[in-house]
């Protein structure tokens, strides 16, 4: 069966072709009664754009790429819809892939999704080095950095202050009293690395020391936090307070609590960082910081879109944007039971 064409809808409607390519971008300057004809005409024929002659002739596909590490994760889950509705709201499809923290994965999909054409690309949470992002640079592919921070010229990116939202959390839990405070590392990117150094900078300042065992290798998901807790909490019984670079890798600390059958706060207290949806239904609501996870992939979207309404995206100025976090305070905090030299 032969494919309807933009040509053929025209001849039937009695309009130029370009009217209905107008039509079906929605675009304004058309009479309303010509579009309600030209709409009925597409309908009863199932016209469906030729996407990709379409991309040929206006240099657009409409499509954006967004790479995030672990879509497990309610973080990026929640992110990802910022990221996807603001896109729909704006005509825009998104291809969304999956790095699992890993930069040559990443790297791998982001070339993917310029073979296929897409507009833009958002990044989340993957340090790119420098001869990658040279060449997107090079490319002229816009992009913008969600979660991570690159300063270099004409380099876009939204995330939120770790550093001082990691020091808040470091504070909360001396002044509960707690001087053995383990932290579970995370994945070796922006975000993690700076609630890590807010972690030492304020154990530091307060004169307490930091033993070895004290910060635990990375945990990428809850079932590496699991693992790691489990195996820190049967040696090391001095520790009062454990640290979880986010609340997804918490979610695995507290199991490994409850499964030592030790009491949440009052044998060990536990906190953590995102303030994913689940983490104040927990039988022992999680304290955590808030992110405004949503916000982040709107703001990222939304400065994307805008870069590429440019006609000269040389022209653009970058932009940073700081979010702000709030400390969430609820029950899976408390005074040490016992506090350890």
């Amino acid at each position: 069966m032969k494919r309807v064409t933009i040509k053929d809808i025209s001849k039937i409607a009695g309009v130029s072709p370009k009217t209905v390519s107008r039509i079906i971008n929605n675009e304004i300057y058309v009479k309303e009664e010509t579009k309600k004809k030209v709409l009925e005409i597409i309908k009863n024929y199932n016209y469906v754009p030729n996407i990709a002659a379409r991309s040929l002739v206006i240099n657009r596909t409409n499509t954006l790429g967004l790479i995030v590490p672990n879509l497990e994760n309610p973080f990026y889950s929640r992110l990802s819809r910022g990221v996807i509705q603001t896109a729909e709201q704006n005509n825009y499809s998104v291809i969304v892939c999956e790095s699992k923290f890993d930069r040559e994965i990443g790297e791998k999909y982001l070339r993917m999704l310029i073979e296929r054409g897409v507009d833009g690309l958002l990044i989340a949470t993957l340090d790119l080095d420098n001869i990658f992002i040279n060449k997107l640079l090079s490319i002229k592919k816009p992009f913008v950095l969600l979660t991570c921070r690159l300063d270099m010229p004409g380099i876009n990116y939204v995330i939120a202050d770790d550093f001082k939202a990691g020091s808040e959390v470091v504070e909360y839990l001396i002044k509960l009293g707690h001087k053995n405070i383990a932290f579970l590392k995370g994945p070796d990117v922006y975000s993690s690395n700076e609630r890590f150094m807010a972690y030492k900078a304020i154990m530091e300042k307060h004169g307490l020391k930091i033993k070895d065992y004290f910060i635990t290798e990375a945990a990428l998901d809850k079932k590496d936090a699991y693992k790691i807790t489990l195996g820190l909490l049967k040696e090391h019984r001095d520790i009062t307070a454990i640290i979880g670079n986010n609340d997804y890798a918490a979610i695995g600390i507290i199991k490994a609590v409850n499964e030592l059958n030790l009491k949440i706060p009052e044998d060990i207290s536990v906190i953590g960082y995102d303030d994913i949806d689940i983490a104040e239904l927990l039988a022992v609501p999680l304290t955590t910081i808030h992110y405004p996870k949503y916000t982040c992939g709107v703001a990222a979207t939304q400065r994307l879109i805008s870069i590429l309404k440019k006609d000269n995206i040389d022209k653009v100025k970058s932009k940073k944007i700081i979010l702000e976090t709030s400390f969430i305070e609820r029950n899976s905090c408390g005074p040490p039971k016992k506090i350890s030299n």
